[in-house]
């Protein structure tokens, strides 16, 4: 299942509201993944549900900036690396360079 609860806007002015929101995801979930994606969010998740079966995404950031979206990932995987199933540091990928990108936390009880 996908939803969008995302909010948009410059990395500075919307982290505060993203990090609050993971805090709430960690809170009913155990496990926790933040990902960012140039593809429709269902194709992405399509491809998570492959190795591991996730209960939902949820969309939680759309930008056209490929910085931005690369950006925030980096800085919610940061402040909460531990209680996350990433595996790496987030930020760097390569994304649209037209259209939407989206960043997305990945849940499971």
């Amino acid at each position: 299942m996908v939803e969008f609860n995302l909010i948009t806007g410059f990395p500075t002015a919307v982290i505060d509201t993203l990090n609050r929101k993971i805090g709430q995801y960690k809170r009913h979930y155990t496990f926790i993944k933040v990902g960012i994606t140039g593809q429709e969010p269902a194709e992405r998740f399509a491809q998570h549900l492959q190795s591991f079966d996730w209960e939902k995404m949820i969309v939680i950031y759309s930008s056209e900036s490929e910085k931005n979206c690369n950006q925030i990932e980096a800085m919610l995987v940061e402040c909460h690396y531990n209680d996350l199933t990433n595996v790496r540091q987030g930020g760097g990928s390569e994304l649209r360079e037209r259209g939407k990108n989206y960043v997305y936390v990945l849940l499971k009880t």
